[in-house]
């Protein structure tokens, strides 16, 4: 039977052997894979960075060559840029120019390059349909097979249109991906703006160059020879722009590393790939693991069936000493019996003696003359964190060594005759090798036939911690006083500012700026006065007392005072000033100076500029204003001979003629309210808008407005509803003016409304502040207005980056409306609807301030602003 359990156990220890050995294996796999993978995705993270920089790098070389362009379009400057950036090793590939084309210019620019118009449709060049705008190539450097047609209209590809209006209207390269070739192939370009915002330079990319490191020479490993990089467009994710290993399907399993980057305008999505199967492989080290372990599994088998052997041997010769003390036993039963009474006696007193230790709070402790301890009660036993019985026996050098230190030759009684009667500091030796400080003791009990003494201690480790903590904190406080104290002069010595620290007026220290600065020598200032530094004593007087009341309570003061350097010559000094503690003057103050003297020189000659200035403004805007019926005379005059000649070919049927002059007037009357919005801006600006203010009907203005704007909603399929709340809505106002307010609202709504929509204009009635108020608002479906841009669209020329899509306007007409509210004693402002679009609010009193204090809400009122 324990040959059976030997060979079980001996089994069972294989089988768990043979277990843990290939757990161990399966790990390092799984190690090696783990870190197979963090390297693939440490090689995509680089590919993805070396990409992304070689587009912003070409992006960034497009801007300069459009840069160096920008002075002339000539064929031969492109000649020989296309010479000196399209070569083999270069990543661009072509360059071209291409043109913005409306479609009044269409017949021209198709006759300059003498070719159509063109799209690609079917894998066939056709002729592009007709619309307001073209992006036609206007040349193209080298004439080879990737070259784009000339004319060939770039606008007609997916997001191609945007991305060009962009490049156009801002100074940035913007990345254009497009399919020449049908939807199987993509072309990478690169377009800026040349000069204008009619011409952009087109780079065509080299695919196979942006896949590969710069300066692949000196690069240590290509992070490309390890994974393949794909790069799709967010707007076109179905094939990719670029693919470092081309021919290849797409793969289908998810990227090992993958990342977002906007480019050129566009959102790219950069995924990584493995080239190969990631299979994991032991290398030498592992197996050398394995081996270890094997080995040592093997040692502790062997081991555990040594140690089965010797416990057999002992549970044998356990048997036979059980044996034995079963009879030792039963001697020792028959002697205990015998002494039972004897001890009876004994262990009475013992139990007294034993009440007393153990209910005492005090660790004590019996020691014998001998100076080896009798008892220790349980409260001795926890201070030296042992059992009680474990003591016993023990010498007293045992626990208190540091007695011995001085005199080992003496013996415990010569010792405990010195201290006894007295209480002294000792060292408690515990049992974790730790000493702890005590209050001992000593006091001899003396007995019939022999005496011992008595050890009482008491633990003062917490006392001597906190004299201990005094101490440090003392030798703290007083390190820090010294740190402080150098740090102090450190910081003065190194400040570039002047700075000093004052004690009744008097200078205690000074830095080395100081002295520069009130051009003294040496540091025999200390304990002088500061009256010498000021002007004249009237104005140390005058500081004083202005300055050092506010210093008294604790602030921080700054003056600006012509001080005298110690040669006596005058500067403008800036002072800043703040006591040591406000609560006890007597610790002075500190101070700062610097000098002011070339700013305030500055600061008069920008006085004066502005003032010279504002002087011409007032000149320039006056003289506008003066000029006003000189500049619409002639404009009239156009117009009227517009209108005749239109009316005029629309007799005799001429219809090309007809559409001539009638282009002619709308650009006249484009130029006539333009005018007209600066000539009112002008006059605002000099005061001499005039105002004629009386009772009149709101809703009736209104109305005729939107009348007016809506043939020109209703080309662009815009509603305007009106809704006013009463309906017969009189106020204080001036109705040209009011009536121009709500035109400018209206037509910005029209401009900027998508067809198809409503525009809702909506008057009311309210009551702030016991003043009754009249409300107009006029709310759009447009793109609404950025909430930083609400206040700063009613400046000057200035328009909202949301509406500037080309639809006209010259940023006056908000401002105009804003000076014409303001007039009326009101306010106007911008918002944004909750599901989209603008909304104007402008309010006007019912009752004009003016003829209230007048007396009458019906009198008309002239005024000038």
């Amino acid at each position: 039977m324990p040959r059976l359990n030997r060979l079980t156990s001996l089994l069972l220890g294989g089988l768990l052997c043979l277990a843990l050995l290939l757990t161990e294996y399966w790990l390092l796999l799984e190690h090696d894979r783990a870190e197979r993978v963090r390297q693939q995705q440490h090689w995509g993270a680089l590919g993805t960075d070396l990409v992304v920089l070689q587009l912003e790098d070409s992006l960034e070389h497009t801007r300069i060559m459009a840069q160096q362009l920008a002075g002339g379009l000539q064929s031969r400057g492109l000649s020989e840029l296309a010479r000196r950036v399209v070569r083999d090793d270069s990543v661009f590939a072509g360059i071209g120019t291409v043109a913005l084309v409306e479609q009044n210019q269409r017949e021209a620019f198709e006759n300059r390059i003498a070719t159509s118009i063109r799209v690609l449709k079917n894998q066939h060049l056709v002729s592009c349909p007709v619309q307001l705008q073209y992006y036609p190539v206007a040349s193209y450097l080298p004439d080879d097979a990737n070259a784009l047609p000339q004319g060939l209209d770039l606008s007609h590809q997916g997001d191609s249109k945007w991305l060009l209006d962009l490049a156009r209207r801002s100074d940035q390269p913007m990345l254009l991906p497009s399919r020449p070739s049908g939807p199987g192939s993509s072309r990478l370009d690169v377009i800026t703006r040349l000069g204008d915002d009619h011409t952009l330079l087109l780079l065509n990319l080299r695919q196979d160059k942006l896949v590969q490191p710069i300066g692949n020479d000196l690069l240590a490993d290509n992070p490309l020879h390890h994974v393949r990089l794909l790069i799709w467009s967010k707007n076109q994710p179905d094939i990719p722009l670029l693919d470092s290993v081309p021919g290849r399907s797409t793969p289908t399993e998810p990227p090992i590393f993958s990342r977002h980057a906007t480019v050129g305008g566009n959102e790219l999505l950069l995924g990584a790939y493995s080239l190969a199967p990631i299979r994991p492989r032991l290398d030498s080290a592992a197996w050398a693991v394995l081996a270890a372990t094997a080995a040592t599994l093997l040692l502790l088998l062997a081991m555990a069936q040594r140690q089965m052997r010797q416990n057999r041997r002992l549970g044998e010769q356990l048997q036979q000493q059980q044996v034995l003390l079963e009879q030792n036993n039963h001697s020792l039963h028959e002697q205990i019996s015998d002494r039972v009474q004897s001890e009876q006696a004994l262990a009475q007193s013992e139990a007294r003696q034993r009440a007393i230790l153990q209910a005492s709070s005090d660790a004590i402790i019996l020691i014998d003359r001998g100076g080896h301890i009798l008892q220790a009660n349980p409260a001795a036993a926890r201070l030296v964190e042992q059992s009680a019985q474990s003591l016993e026996n023990l010498p007293v050098g045992v626990l208190f060594p540091a007695l011995y230190q001085a005199a080992p030759e003496r013996s415990f009684e010569q010792m405990a005759r010195q201290h006894e009667g007295r209480p002294f500091e000792a060292a408690l030796l515990r049992s974790d090798e730790q000493q702890l400080p005590v209050e001992l003791s000593l006091s001899r009990v003396v007995m019939p036939d022999d005496w011992f003494y008595v050890a009482v201690c008491r633990d003062i480790s917490l006392r001597k911690e906190q004299e201990e903590a005094l101490i440090r904190l003392k030798n703290s406080l007083a390190e820090q006083v010294e740190v402080q104290s150098r740090q102090l002069a450190a910081l003065l010595d190194a400040s570039p500012l002047a700075m000093a620290y004052i004690v009744d007026r008097h200078l205690r220290q000074v830095n080395h700026a100081f002295l520069e600065l009130f051009q003294q020598q040496g540091q025999d200032l200390v304990g002088t006065p500061t009256q010498p530094y000021f002007e004249n004593p009237e104005q140390w007087e005058r500081t004083g007392k202005v300055l050092y009341s506010l210093l008294n309570d604790g602030k921080v003061v700054q003056s600006e005072l012509k001080l005298r350097t110690g040669k006596g010559q005058l500067f403008w000094c800036r002072l800043h000033g703040r006591a040591v503690n406000p609560s006890v003057p007597k610790l002075g103050t500190i101070w700062v100076y610097q000098d002011i003297s070339a700013q305030r020189t500055v600061e008069e000659t920008l006085r004066h500029a502005k003032i010279l200035a504002e002087e011409t403004s007032r000149a320039k805007t006056e003289f506008l204003a003066n000029m006003s019926h000189e500049l619409r005379t002639p404009l009239h005059a156009i117009l009227g001979f517009t209108e005749m000649g239109q009316l005029r070919a629309q007799g005799i049927g001429e219809t090309k003629l007809e559409q001539y002059f009638t282009r002619i007037n709308t650009s006249g009357s484009r130029l006539l309210t333009l005018l007209n919005d600066l000539l009112d801006m002008a006059k605002m600006e000099v005061g001499r808008m005039e105002y004629t203010i009386s009772r009149g009907s709101l809703t009736q203005c209104l109305r005729e407005a939107c009348d007016e704007m809506t043939p020109m909603a209703s080309r662009n399929q815009i509603r305007i509803r009106v809704e006013c709340a009463p309906e017969l809505l009189t106020a204080d106002i001036d109705p040209f003016r009011i009536g121009q307010v709500i035109r400018n609202l209206l037509s910005n709504a029209v401009k900027f409304s998508p067809a198809g929509s409503s525009i809702e204009v909506q008057a009311r009635l309210s009551e702030e502040d016991g003043q009754e108020w009249a409300w107009v608002s006029v709310e759009d479906a447009g793109p609404g207005i950025p909430d930083k841009e609400l206040e700063t669209i009613f400046d000057k020329f200035i328009q909202s980056s949301t509406t500037k899509t080309g639809a006209g306007g010259t940023g006056l007409g908000l401002a105009i409306s804003r000076e014409i509210v303001h007039a009326h004693g009101g306010r106007i402002s911008a918002g944004n609807r909750p599901d989209g679009g603008a909304i104007f609010t402008f309010g006007i009193p019912r009752h004009f301030q003016r003829n209230l204090e007048e007396g009458s809400s019906d009198a008309s009122q002239t005024l000038a602003r």
